[in-house]
C-alpha cells in the first residue's frame, strides 16, 4: 500500500517539475520577446510558448490526477488488496510501451532540430529547432526518472 501512496507521490512531484519547466519556458518567451533586440530572439515567442504551455498543461493534469487517484488509493486496497495489486501490475504494464516511444519522438525531435540548424538560415525555422531541442531534451529526461520509478513500482508490487 505504502509503496502505491510513494509512487503517487513521486508523479506528483513529477507533475510540479513539469509545470514549473512549462512556465519557465513560458516566461523565457515573453523575455526573449520582449528584451530580445534581435529577430531570432523575437522568433522564439510563438515555438517556445507551445511547449512551455504544452508542459504547463500536462504538469497540472499530472498533479490533479495523480492527487485524486492517490485519495482512491486506500478505498481500492482495503476492498480487495489481491485485486488491487494485480490491477496495479496490469496498469504498469500497459504504460511500459510509452518509454521507447518517447525516446523516438525525442529522437525524431533532436534530428528535426539539427536539420533545420543546418540546413535553413529562417530565423523562424531556428526558433522552432530549439525549442524542439528543448521539447526532445525534457521528454527523454522526464521518461529517464518515470521509467526509473516504474521499474522500482513494478518489481515492489511483483513481490
Amino acid at each position: 500500500m505504502q509503496n502505491t501512496i510513494d509512487w503517487y507521490n513521486g508523479e506528483i512531484f513529477e507533475g510540479k517539475f513539469i509545470l514549473a519547466f512549462g512556465l519557465f519556458l513560458i516566461l523565457t518567451a515573453l523575455l526573449f520577446y520582449f528584451l530580445g533586440n534581435t529577430p531570432a530572439a523575437k522568433a522564439l515567442l510563438i515555438p517556445m510558448l507551445i511547449i512551455g504551455i504544452f508542459f504547463s498543461i500536462t504538469g497540472a493534469n499530472m498533479i490533479r490526477s495523480n492527487g485524486k487517484q492517490k485519495q482512491e488509493v486506500a478505498k481500492k486496497y482495503e476492498q480487495n488488496s489481491k485485486e488491487f495489486i494485480n490491477a496495479e501490475i496490469k496498469r504498469v504494464d500497459d504504460f511500459q510501451y510509452l518509454y521507447p516511444m518517447s525516446i523516438a519522438i525525442s529522437l525524431a525531435c533532436f534530428l528535426i532540430a539539427i536539420a533545420l540548424l543546418y540546413f535553413t538560415q529562417n530565423v523562424h525555422l531556428k526558433a522552432i529547432a530549439i525549442s524542439l531541442l528543448l521539447f526532445g531534451m525534457a521528454f527523454a529526461v522526464i521518461d529517464y526518472f518515470s521509467k526509473e520509478r516504474a521499474t522500482i513500482y513494478y518489481e515492489q508490487l511483483k513481490s
